[in-house]
């Protein structure tokens, strides 16, 4: 996975919300602020209360782990018809440390039945831990007469659900993941227990999810309990819609403090590991380069090799021509091993500030056939493409080369994909009649997403109809929400009732081809 993208993905496990992040419902109407209740006057209401601890954990391939996280509170739900609710005792630790969070989060939401909708965290900040709430009451919605469709960071998720006595269970309809979204397989596990009343007694939740980018791989793993306990009713304040406006998200980085040794650098370096906090990561770069040269950088990775991906990223933070250069001399450099070479590759590939320094020594050794960094600083190459015109045209010229050519084909098509020129794409449609399945594959997985292609895709598909290749295209298209038109879907039929391949026909049944 690109460094980026790895430390993004180790922030959002120590904030506790992951996968589960949730784009926010839609807000309530604000007229039920226009009379608030005085504060002086709390009102009592009918009210359930439920125990939440929301685990979440981050694996490298080899299991170990990388980062865990730990968050738990008291839920009060109110039962009138625009409910207030309110989290207390609410408690967060990140690998171990505990993490300040506020004491108490007021919030209201609807009820549609037994679904839970219209949750309003009252203009809590978007970066605030606390705003997976709303995934959290989508765990514990469900219907008997429809299927219900909850939005997350990844996209959008469509369930069925099965009553049977007083356990409800539920089953993955369809589900349409954003093309940015990581995540590459998913396994989720839920139940629910009811009470004589249908309100839920207890909710079970894990999922793991591999996330997947490049040569690297990481297991993302979430565990959620939710127990109704008989609970003392707490009172609910009626609050304004911009009461949790001020709050901030929990940190446990430091604004910026002196290095002043080597002791305080390993402090620092620890620290990073953890928070991953930018302005940190900024500062240790600095103190890197004004106190370390090239060797004794080298030996520095080399005395502790676990801290090399926070070496890497201070100094893809610190944005210098500088640190630029120290990142191209570290790669270059004999003594520092392949895995590190492959994170500097992907800091390099996503340096904002990077010059002709960062391409050339990205495209020199995509240029040779036999290294086995080529493929990674390849797709690093395509993601370069966004920070300026002048990189984007000497990419977009540098990639064209690769498709015309037979060398790291199929990677060269991933770069197409990082890298957004829409210029390319003509190219990559041309290789969808390659001869080699993978080839052909991975031409149509890019282009999949784009309707204008459809039907070249399908031409090829019907001229060689590879399982991988048919595959591949149903899943991008249920993945991303694109809809094949009717003629694309007539001439499919074609195949389907040719063919004698059962997984193609599966496939083609799962477009709405039949």
């Amino acid at each position: 996975m690109k460094l980026k993208v790895t430390l993004l993905l180790l922030a959002l496990c120590a904030g506790c919300i992951l996968y589960l992040t949730q784009h926010k419902e839609e807000q309530v109407e604000q007229t039920l602020f226009k009379n608030p209740i005085s504060h002086s006057a709390p009102k009592k209401i009918l009210q359930h209360t439920y125990s939440v601890t929301i685990e979440s954990a981050v694996l490298a391939e080899n299991k170990a782990v990388i980062t865990h996280s730990s968050l738990s509170w008291h839920m009060h739900l109110g039962n009138t018809q625009v409910n207030q609710g309110l989290l207390t005792d609410i408690v967060f630790m990140n690998n171990g440390k505990p993490q300040p969070l506020t004491p108490q989060l007021p919030f209201t939401f609807n009820r549609r039945g037994t679904e839970i909708s219209q949750v309003d965290l009252l203009a809590l900040p978007s970066e605030h831990t606390l705003n997976v709430l709303p995934n959290i009451l989508n765990l514990m919605s469900f219907s008997e007469q429809s299927t219900l469709t909850f939005n997350d960071a990844h996209g959008k998720k469509t369930y069925s659900y099965n009553r049977l006595g007083d356990q409800i269970s539920r089953h993955l309809e369809s589900r349409q993941l954003h093309s940015a979204s990581a995540i590459n397989d998913e396994q989720e596990r839920w139940s629910m227990t009811l009470t004589n009343h249908d309100t839920p007694v207890e909710v079970s939740y894990s999922s793991e999810n591999l996330w997947e980018n490049n040569a690297l791989r990481y297991q993302v793993i979430q565990k959620v309990h939710i127990t109704r306990l008989n609970h003392q009713s707490t009172p609910l304040i009626a609050v304004s819609h911009d009461h949790n406006a001020t709050l901030t998200k929990a940190s446990q980085s430091p604004v910026a403090r002196e290095i002043t040794g080597p002791e305080a650098l390993q402090d620092a370096i620890l620290e990073l590991k953890t928070s991953l906090d930018p302005l940190l990561a900024k500062h240790i770069g600095k103190h890197l380069l004004s106190e370390y040269d090239l060797s004794e950088l080298v030996a520095l990775i080399e005395e502790d090799p676990t801290a090399s991906s926070a070496i890497i990223y201070a100094l893809q933070k610190e944005q210098s021509p500088l640190a630029e250069q120290m990142l191209t001399d570290l790669l270059s450099t004999e003594q520092v091993n392949i895995q590190t070479k492959q994170k500097l590759l992907i800091a390099l590939g996503r340096f904002g500030a990077s010059s002709n320094i960062s391409f050339n020594a990205l495209a020199t050794i995509a240029d040779k056939p036999n290294s086995p960094l080529a493929k990674t600083a390849l797709l690093n190459l395509g993601s370069m493409a966004k920070f300026t015109p002048q990189q984007q045209a000497s990419v977009e010229t540098f990639l064209l080369n690769s498709l015309n050519g037979e060398q790291h084909l199929g990677t060269a098509i991933l770069a197409v994909g990082n890298s957004k020129i829409p210029h390319l794409l003509p190219t990559v449609a041309k290789l969808l009649q390659h001869p080699h399945a993978d080839i052909q594959r991975d031409a149509v997985k890019l282009l999949s997403t784009e309707p204008h292609y459809h039907a070249q895709i399908i031409t090829a598909l019907l001229k060689n109809p590879t399982v991988q290749s048919v595959d591949v295209f149903a899943r991008t298209l249920s993945d991303s929400g694109v809809v094949l038109n009717q003629q694309s879907k007539s001439r499919l039929r074609n195949l389907l009732n040719s063919t004698d391949n059962p997984i193609i026909k599966k496939r083609l049944k799962t477009l709405g081809v039949g």
